[in-house]
């Protein structure tokens, strides 16, 4: 019998969980690090998630491991992910299943991800994969649920097969920019939700933040040509709520810091990890204004990540917009 393998690029806390969830599905995976000495560094497992990576998970940074594989899942930070694109190239046939778990946008070329793979993989049908997943959690195998988007049915469907376990429940979508974008913009309402419970808010100023947030991605997905129903499920509310409403959330954190009149720099130093939010706010509000969508919970993120207001003016002015119909 053939056996079964995957190769995960990017053995941070996210794909290193995503090999210890995929490590029963497959027979072995190349969990492909950035050189030698994060293999070094990874020996027996991944500090963050304090769960040992089982036998079958082979850590390496040789990217010939690649061509072996039946399918590759990228999970890198959005920064990164053009120059993993180039890289994979050089090893992907057309036999491979590609999926990448990425979330964000690619900010150095101004476009979406799918956008950056089509253009440097034409052959292959492009497939994200999101949702409200903590990498810790996924790791431990908590029960979760995620969402696979791709236009090309059988791409999807092999990669819903593949990442679904005991523990991992999967639905499949057409809507890939839908998909995209909730996995993108709730990282900026996330920052928003940190800052508001830095500031010591309560539970109503959250569900506020979560439901006009929710509005905001709505807009702004509709306009760029998603699905509207996209956004009432995993992908889009469900991320959502739980990037909103727990400090596992690099963004929530980074919000809750500059709460406390942190720099930018302080804030990301003591985040300690890639803060997407942060990454592609610039990139989302272009992209909003281009197209005349009021994002207002984003626009003052923006400004207090510029040092134009301070976080409790932002707040204020929000709270003192005209009202208007829901």
């Amino acid at each position: 019998m053939t056996q079964r393998s995957l190769s995960i690029i990017g053995a941070g806390a996210w794909g290193s969980a995503l090999a210890v969830s995929l490590s029963e599905k497959f027979d072995i995976i190349y969990l492909i690090a950035q050189d030698d000495a994060e293999v070094k560094s990874l020996s027996t497992q991944h500090d963050a998630l304090n769960t040992p990576f089982s036998n079958n998970i082979s850590i390496t940074a040789d990217l010939n491991n690649i061509t072996a594989a039946e399918a590759v899942l990228i999970a890198t930070p959005s920064y990164a992910f053009a120059d993993i694109l180039k890289k994979l190239s050089h090893y992907v046939s057309e036999q491979h299943f590609i999926a990448w778990a990425t979330k964000g946008f690619d900010t150095p070329n101004s476009c979406f991800l799918h956008e950056t793979f089509e253009h440097a993989l034409p052959n292959h049908a492009a497939c994200v994969i999101s949702g409200p997943t903590f990498a810790m959690e996924i790791a431990k195998k908590k029960p979760s649920a995620i969402v696979v988007a791709s236009k090309d049915s059988a791409t999807r469907e092999y990669w819903a097969d593949a990442i679904q376990t005991i523990t991992l429940r999967a639905y499949t979508s057409e809507d890939v920019t839908g998909v995209e974008v909730g996995g993108s913009v709730k990282n900026i309402l996330a920052i928003a939700a940190g800052v508001a419970n830095g500031l010591g808010f309560g539970a109503n100023t959250q569900a506020a933040i979560i439901t006009r947030g929710l509005a905001e991605m709505t807009r702004l997905g509709v306009a760029l040509g998603a699905d509207k129903s996209t956004f009432q499920g995993l992908s889009g509310m469900g991320d959502l709520v739980l990037t909103c409403s727990d400090d596992l959330s690099r963004n929530r954190r980074f919000g809750k810091e500059l709460a406390k009149n942190a720099t930018i720099e302080q804030a990301l130093t003591n985040v300690g990890g890639t803060v997407e939010g942060y990454n592609t706010l610039q990139l989302i509000l272009s992209m909003a204004r281009a197209k005349e969508i009021e994002m207002p919970i984003c626009e003052q993120v923006f400004a207090v990540t510029k040092g134009k207001k301070s976080p409790k003016d932002a707040v204020t002015e929000l709270m003192l917009r005209k009202p208007s119909q829901e």
